[in-house]
């Protein structure tokens, strides 16, 4: 009797400890502060600011200015991308960069969709908010928040967002996009959105902006 209790007891401390391993952990959902020091007394200034990218002469001639004293070296020998990224392949890289990729074309193609930005628990927070030019009527746009991936950035979504936002057929389902931007993550062409002054951000990120943006803008 007392060996099958034992057993009993002991079958049932290893059920419990596997479940216990396999138990998912819930991020803490509470406001934080990702921002340089303590948090404001005043709080978030949460007002929405329209932003446009940008660029200028002296930020491109910088730029060609550095890729121009780039000094290559040699590859290894049949070594393809098996140790890193291949320097000669690497040299045609940098050529189109430098002789051929229209920049102002560009800033003016990330400017097709209307840029935003506001304060989050705080940190800079930017976002693409595009909303269906025509929704039929008797319908409702659904809100939909896509969030990009690392190493990435929002221009990802921009040959889906048409599809979303102004679909062909008038019977399919219409959204309203929010793409936010992981704070941090883009440099460069006056898209320096601030990083966070404190770690661990990454982790709560999705719940941060979960919890935020609906109410932000009146989704429900």
């Amino acid at each position: 009797m007392f060996t099958e209790v034992l057993v009993a007891l002991v079958i049932g401390g290893l059920i419990f400890f596997l479940v216990q391993m396999n138990k998912t952990q819930v991020l803490k959902t509470e406001d934080g502060w990702w921002g340089a020091g303590a948090p404001l007394d005043g709080g978030d200034d949460v007002t929405i600011r329209p932003f446009k990218v940008t660029t200028s002469d002296e930020e491109l001639e910088d730029l060609y200015r550095r890729i121009d004293q780039t000094r290559p070296v040699p590859s290894l020998e049949d070594s393809q991308f098996n140790y890193g990224f291949n320097s000669q392949y690497l040299q045609k890289v940098v050529s189109y960069w430098r002789n051929d990729f229209d920049w102002r074309r560009q800033v003016d193609k990330l400017n097709q969709h209307p840029h935003f930005k506001t304060t989050i628990e705080g940190i800079d927070i930017h976002y693409l908010h595009v909303k269906p030019k025509k929704v039929p009527q008797g319908t409702t746009p659904i809100p939909l928040i896509m969030v990009h991936g690392w190493p990435g950035s929002f221009y990802e979504f921009y040959g889906l967002i048409p599809l979303l936002t102004e679909p062909s057929d008038p019977h399919d389902l219409v959204f309203e996009v929010v793409c936010p931007s992981i704070p941090g993550t883009i440099k460069g062409l006056h898209v320096n959105f601030a990083p966070p002054s404190k770690p661990g951000l990454l982790m709560t990120l999705s719940i941060m902006l979960g919890r935020r943006f609906p109410k932000l803008f009146g989704f429900h």
